[in-house]
C-alpha cells in the first residue's frame, strides 16, 4: 500500500471511546484526552519512545535528512526509512515527525499504540502513518491499524499504512534521492521537457543545453514531473513520460 492508498475502516471497527493521547513536546511529557489533541502540533513533537541500539540487533535505525522539510527524521528500520523517502518526495508535505504520540485506549479493550509518523502539510491538514510490511500485517495489527484510522477519522487527519514490497522501487528511489537538491531544478529545464515523453537516455540528450542533462532528467523524476515505473530497474533505456498533473 502507498501513502496515497488510506487505510479502509471495517464498519465493525469499534469508535473511539474512551481514549488518552501522550506526546512530548519541548522536553515535557503532555497528555490530552482524545477530543482536545485537533490544535497540538504533532509534527514539532518529540519521539515518545527511545530508539535503542545494541550488538546483533535486527533493525537498522538512524536519521534521514528531509529535504522538503530542512529536518533529520528518526526511523528505527530500513521500512520505515523507505516511508520517509517516499514523504520527501510528496507535494505539499510540510514536516515530519517521528513516533508523535501513544494512542491509550481504555474501557473494555484497553490498547496502546504508537504510530510511526504525523506528517503536517502545507495547507494544515495532518497524517498519521504507521509502516509495516504487508507480510506482518496479522490480526493484532489489522484490529490496531482499525482503531487508529478510526481515531484520526474522528481527529480529522488522513491515516495510511505504508507497506513496501518492492525492493526495486526502495534502489531507485535511494538512487535518485542524490538529485532532489534544489540545484538540479530549473522551471527552463521543465519547460524543455513539457510534454515530452521517451527514455530517459532521450531526455537527457534534450536537457544537455541545461547543464548535466541525465542529472536534470533523474531530479525531474525526482520531483514527479517525469513519470517511470519505479518497480523496475531504472536504465538508460527506462520509459518515462511528462505527468501533467504536475
Amino acid at each position: 500500500m502507498l501513502l496515497d492508498h488510506p487505510w479502509q475502516i471495517p464498519s465493525s471497527t469499534l469508535s473511539t471511546g474512551s481514549c488518552r493521547v501522550e506526546y512530548h513536546l519541548d522536553a515535557v511529557r503532555l497528555e490530552a484526552d482524545v477530543v482536545d489533541v485537533g490544535d497540538i502540533p504533532f509534527e514539532n513533537c518529540d519521539p515518545v519512545r527511545e530508539f535503542p541500539a545494541w550488538r546483533g540487533k535486527r533493525h537498522h535505525s538512524g536519521l534521514l535528512w528531509m529535504e522538503r522539510t530542512g529536518r533529520h527524521v528518526p526511523f528505527e528500520s530500513l521500512a520505515e526509512r523507505s516511508c520517509l523517502i517516499e514523504l520527501d518526495r510528496t507535494p505539499g508535505v510540510a514536516l515530519v515527525s517521528s513516533q508523535p504520540m501513544w494512542i491509550r485506549w481504555g474501557g473494555e479493550n484497553p490498547e496502546a499504540h504508537a504510530p510511526d509518523y504525523f506528517v503536517r502539510f502545507e495547507d494544515g491538514s495532518g497524517m498519521v502513518v504507521d509502516v509495516r510490511p504487508l507480510a506482518r500485517i496479522d490480526e493484532r495489527a489489522t484490529r490496531q491499524f482499525n482503531r487508529t484510522a478510526a481515531l484520526c477519522r474522528d481527529c480529522g487527519w488522513d491515516y495510511a499504512v505504508y507497506a513496501p514490497d518492492s525492493e526495486v522501487r526502495d534502489a531507485n528511489m535511494r538512487f535518485l534521492m542524490r538529485f532532489r537538491e534544489e540545484g538540479w531544478r530549473s522551471l527552463e529545464a521543465e519547460s524543455t521537457v513539457r510534454g515530452a515523453d521517451g527514455t530517459i537516455e532521450s531526455i537527457a540528450r534534450i536537457l544537455e543545453s541545461h547543464g548535466d542533462g541525465l542529472a536534470r532528467c533523474f531530479s525531474l523524476i525526482w520531483t514527479g514531473h517525469l513519470a517511470v515505473d519505479l518497480d523496475e530497474p531504472l536504465s538508460l533505456r527506462s520509459a518515462v513520460w511528462w505527468k501533467e498533473s504536475q
